[in-house]
């Protein structure tokens, strides 16, 4: 009887389990204005997709709150600055004594680099940069030249190996580069970063001098500083504002108290494609709610989730049908080859829907529309998407070096809001609820009633413990007689079986 109750709830279980994301229509209305890729820091002077770091002149006074904190599992969570929600940008410290910069952490590429006190970085105020001569850590031995060609832009210098420190873990004799020769795109005073922190694979790395480890959180699993090579981002930030405003970088497992309902998306990274980068495949993107054909086919699109880049990024023979279709006809919107132009704000711009790993992830209007009249959308000459700022800002983004794989969640933590439930989605959370309690109540009835019919099989007695069993009739066995009631009788005398 139990186990007939018990399938019944789990099969009343099964039906009202709440849906999945990933089956859930155009139900997810989660912002997103992420980080990007090799593309941002690759920028013209005047072009849109720029890193911008937020302070200015004053960069040399370090913060008094700390940048480091760290959560329940362990995770190193590094606080990072953002310029208006489109550049993202956080402290590390090299070298003996460490010096501090502040650096781009960059999914879009694999390198480390910061400015060389040999450089013109030098005779910058509102730049940090690295001098050998003070470190007592420096390693220069097998020293080489690396130069770096970026999608605008590009650097040269010398490779090193020194300690390098991010969030409260060193790494020892990393190696990275201290960059000598640049062009003018990496020094604005208006936006100062010290360099760039790499965090790609070693396939797609520029600075490899004699043997190249990988990248630092690569290394920090190797000398056994961290349980797995996993790191993950939380973007947040106002367009309207500068400053500290809930962004990390966090060093270790998933942070769910960043996670939306607890679920992440894995997709695994599609390293053919893109040698050691983090692409993985883009199912479709739809524009109110229409396929449209940009990732037609069984493979689907190749996407790079990239937090070095401002925007999302889309291929040259995509652009035209794209941006049209954005526009949806309005006179005011002017479309080139820098991006998306609109000067009436977003009233009747649509709804832009990326599937990852069938689970949909939906950007509005107000979501992808930059400080100005700026709409989060550039063309490239590259193959593929690139998933920017405007994207990874309104969701959790786990990347897992060891598995190789993407995680995508919807969060509630940046600022924006997640999809609300409906009032049949309630209806059903609530049903689940239940079915879960009648679960948990028929097993411990069902328990219950096991042991009580274990215990009465034993003769048990809640009264008086274990007592005597009589038959309703009387047995003679030798001279031992069994009396129903009263006892044993032995050699014709009653012994009584009370207890």
């Amino acid at each position: 009887m139990f186990s007939e109750r018990l399938l019944v709830t789990l099969v009343v279980l099964c039906c009202l389990r709440p849906l999945q994301p990933a089956a859930q229509k155009v139900a997810h209305h989660a912002s997103f204005s992420g980080a990007g890729s090799i593309l941002s820091l690759k920028e013209k002077k005047d072009s849109l997709v720029i890193r911008m770091p937020m302070r200015r002149n004053y960069r040399r006074k370090r913060r008094e709150k700390p940048h480091i904190l760290y959560n329940q599992n362990q995770t190193a969570s590094i606080r990072m600055d953002d310029y208006r929600t489109v550049s993202y940008k956080g402290p590390i410290s090299i070298g003996t004594p460490p010096k501090s910069f502040d650096v781009v952490f960059d999914t879009g590429s694999s390198d480390l680099w910061v400015f060389s006190e040999d450089s013109g970085a030098a005779h910058r105020d509102y730049l940090n940069t690295y001098d050998q001569s003070e470190s007592s850590t420096y390693n220069g031995f097998h020293t080489t030249i690396f130069s770096i060609k970026y999608g605008i832009g590009a650097c040269k210098g010398r490779t090193l190996r020194e300690v390098v420190n991010i969030g409260g873990i060193g790494v020892d004799n990393q190696l990275m580069g201290q960059v000598i020769e640049y062009t003018d795109n990496f020094d604005t005073a208006e936006n100062p970063t010290d360099g760039i922190l790499g965090l790609a694979f070693p396939d797609a790395a520029q600075i490899k001098g004699r043997k190249y480890d990988g990248n630092v959180v690569m290394n920090m699993k190797s000398q056994g500083l961290i349980k797995e090579a996993t790191f993950s981002f939380i973007l947040g930030g106002d367009p309207s504002v500068d400053g500290e405003d809930g962004s990390y970088f966090l060093i270790g497992p998933p942070d769910y108290r960043y996670v939306y309902n607890n679920t992440i998306t894995y997709v695994p990274v599609n390293s053919g494609q893109c040698p050691g980068m983090w692409c993985v495949r883009m199912d479709t993107l739809l524009i109110d709610g229409k396929e449209l054909g940009f990732c037609a086919g069984a493979g689907g699109c190749m996407a790079l989730p990239d937090t070095g880049t401002s925007m999302i990024v889309v291929p040259n023979f995509h652009w035209e049908d794209f941006s049209r279709r954005i526009v949806n006809g309005r006179n005011d919107c002017k479309i080139d080859g820098r991006g998306i132009f609109c000067s009436q704000g977003t009233e009747g711009l649509p709804t832009i829907s990326i599937v990852l790993g069938f689970h949909v992830f939906h950007l509005e209007p107000k979501q992808y529309m930059l400080s100005g009249e700026v709409l989060g959308f550039m063309p490239s000459v590259l193959p593929m998407w690139i998933l920017g700022d405007t994207f990874l800002k309104n969701v959790y983004t786990v990347f897992r070096m060891e598995n190789k794989s993407v995680g995508f969640a919807h969060t509630n933590s940046t600022g924006y809001w997640h999809p609300p439930n409906s009032f049949l989605g309630n209806v059903r959370e609530f049903l689940f609820y239940v079915a879960i309690s009648l679960v948990c109540l028929s097993l411990c009835v069902g328990i219950y009633g096991t042991l009580r019919r274990c215990f009465a099989a034993q003769g048990y007695s809640r009264h008086r413990g274990y007592a005597q069993v009589m038959p309703p009739t009387m047995e003679t066995r030798g001279s031992l007689s069994r009396m129903p009631g009263t006892g044993y009788r032995l050699d014709g005398k009653v012994i009584n079986s009370q207890l």
